[in-house]
């Protein structure tokens, strides 16, 4: 199989001639041209050859002039529906676009994103949450305005040549963990506008990365999306085999991201093959369960990448 078949294949559930295999980066490109970070995606696809690449977004959505905090009801009204002309996606997908220019058809390129909940989050602190709560009119709207953006955005990201759509979610965090909400936060500020973003992405690969730990998986029910992608690894997280009996779809996953960087090649291995024996060869796409460390020695990057080719 080439690449495309391999990942299509896997997405779909049809028989493997191995699992894909992938694992990506940050890559602290917010200052950076669209040329320089496809550059940079460029070179280290190359050096490890990986079956699909998971395009890293690291350019920040734009937070309104003079806003600081969400104190006040009007630093939510600031924000508005945005053009694609802004740098930050005017970059991205100049990054896409030369992707799919270097790599070829035969390569499956996952655009990355997040959820509108978290982008206000990501870039205007993350202590600030309970303030769209408190100011829940002027949050909706901006709420909406984000996904309006969002949804053009993906779009135009398929137009460019991006096959799947990688959307990363915190809205199954439990309150009382890292960037948990409540079961009522989830449903009214972050259910709707991921479920309008998903819709968007119709006709792409849709990977739904459930991020984070203290899951409640039963958050993402009704979902559309073609692969799960959880940290399965971490502590309290649902394991593969609990994830194969959760659903029926692809499954992303079966690396430690926080620890594959300190092990050695024979652990890596027994990792591998424990993922393999929990979620079967099918329906897999093996890869970190979210952003590896960029410490990651190449030693054990480039034994992933090989030892996978004999499974």
């Amino acid at each position: 199989m080439n690449k495309r078949e391999r990942f299509l294949a896997a997405v779909q559930g049809r028989i493997v001639d191995r699992p894909p295999v992938t694992a990506w980066v940050h890559f602290l490109s917010d200052h950076l041209d669209g040329e320089r970070v496809a550059r940079l995606h460029l070179d280290f696809v190359r050096a490890y050859d990986w079956d699909v690449v998971k395009v890293m977004n690291d350019y920040r959505y734009p937070v309104p002039a003079g806003v600081r905090t969400l104190d006040e009801p009007a630093s939510l009204l600031a924000w508005r529906p945005l053009g694609l002309d802004e740098p930050c996606f005017a970059e991205q997908l100049r990054c896409l676009e030369r992707l799919r220019a270097e790599l070829g058809p035969e390569t499956p390129l996952l655009e990355t994103g997040f959820d509108p909940f978290q982008q206000v989050m990501r870039n205007v602190g993350f202590d600030q949450a309970a303030n769209l709560v408190r100011h829940e009119r002027e949050a909706h709207r901006a709420l909406a305005a984000i996904t309006e953006t969002l949804c053009s955005y993906v779009r135009a990201a398929k137009a460019r040549g991006a096959d799947g759509f990688f959307f990363s979610i915190n809205g199954a965090i439990r309150e009382g963990f890292p960037r948990g909400a409540s079961d009522d936060v989830h449903a009214r500020f972050q259910r709707p506008y991921d479920l309008e973003i998903l819709r968007a992405a119709e006709g792409m690969v849709r990977v739904l990365h459930v991020h984070g730990t203290g899951l409640d998986l039963a958050r993402i029910d009704g979902y559309p999306y073609e692969v799960l992608s959880v940290s399965d690894r971490l502590s309290g997280n649902p394991s593969l085999r609990e994830l194969r009996a959760f659903t029926g779809r692809c499954l992303m996953g079966g690396i430690d991201e926080t620890r594959v960087q300190e092990r050695s090649l024979p652990l890596v291995a027994a990792e591998i093959d424990d993922a393999i024996a929990q979620a079967g060869r099918d329906r897999l796409i093996l890869s970190p369960g979210c952003t590896i460390p960029s410490f990651t020695p190449k030693r054990t990057l480039s034994f992933l990448r090989e030892y996978t080719r004999a499974l």
